[in-house]
């Protein structure tokens, strides 16, 4: 994950997601691009046509400036685009989030998408980072690190990864483990399991000594936890844990069924409570 875009309306979530792009593009040397986007309703007569294309080209105006600020911040506080540092640039487009987000990861190479989960209390800002979230998590096929408003100052040294005991967990925990590397962090591998259901032991056992066997050495702790709600459950275990972050793998044809519901996607994603590192399931 070293080529990341950050999207952004200058908004104070987006700041927060925009700290822990940062760090990520710190500790992997690479490249951290933020991304601003302008879009406009269609207009039907010539005279709106003429306000909006006068709007557009303030909007763009203004937020070339402001992006450029948000660079020299990186490179004075970060050390970007300096020897040794990580390149920090940005991308100013009239499109809508979801499908220029989509086009980059496919054409520029980009890996990694870092956003906020809340706007700052602005309609446009909600537009933006709120509801676009879930959409951009659904549209594109790189991981997407959802980050809160309320999100502590960016630390990355647990991670939880929430796993349904499915075979592609161990596909998707490479890419866990070698993100966690970066920052020397463990990773817990968390089962919730409703409360009096019961357990496939047999499964369970094959699955922990496969992650073991093919993992050998690394920094994997197991866990399983009971709770009536099993999205309440992994949250509360997020908690007591001490964790920094939550990982969960997005199938093609969306969220694994029960914990993994499209339900506790938009959970997670809306009440932003916790960072959120969604990982697409590979065919």
């Amino acid at each position: 994950m070293k080529k990341i875009l950050c999207p952004t309306d200058f908004s104070k979530t987006a700041e927060k997601a925009l700290e822990y792009a940062a760090l990520i593009a710190r500790q992997a040397g690479g490249q951290l691009t933020l991304l601003h986007v302008v879009h406009l309703p269609i207009v039907d007569t010539s005279e709106t046509a003429l306000v909006a294309s006068e709007l557009l080209g303030e909007q763009m105006k203004d937020a070339d400036i402001r992006l450029k600020e948000l660079c020299q911040r990186m490179e004075q506080l970060h050390g970007a685009n300096r020897e040794g540092g990580f390149a920090c640039d940005y991308i100013l487009k009239e499109a809508l989030l979801t499908d220029i987000t989509e086009h980059l990861t496919k054409t520029s190479g980009y890996d990694l998408i870092v956003m906020g989960t809340t706007g700052g209390g602005n309609a446009l800002e909600e537009l933006l980072i709120g509801s676009n979230a879930e959409a951009v998590m659904e549209q594109v096929k790189c991981p997407v690190l959802s980050v809160p408003s309320t999100a502590d100052h960016p630390r990355i040294n647990k991670i939880i990864y929430a796993s349904d005991y499915a075979q592609e967990d161990i596909v998707t925990l490479r890419d866990v483990l070698d993100f966690a590397s970066m920052f020397g962090a463990s990773v817990e591998v968390v089962h919730v399991s409703k409360e009096g259901s019961s357990v496939d032991r047999t499964k369970a056992d094959h699955f922990l000594q496969e992650i073991k066997a093919t993992f050998p050495g690394a920094p994997l702790h197991f866990q399983e936890v009971v709770s009536k709600h099993r999205s309440e459950g992994l949250k509360q275990y997020y908690e007591e844990s001490g964790a920094d972050m939550v990982a969960i793998l997005r199938r093609e044809k969306g969220f694994l069924r029960e914990l993994f519901s499209q339900s506790l996607a938009e959970k997670m994603t809306y009440q932003a409570e916790v960072p959120l590192l969604v990982l697409k399931g590979k065919k």
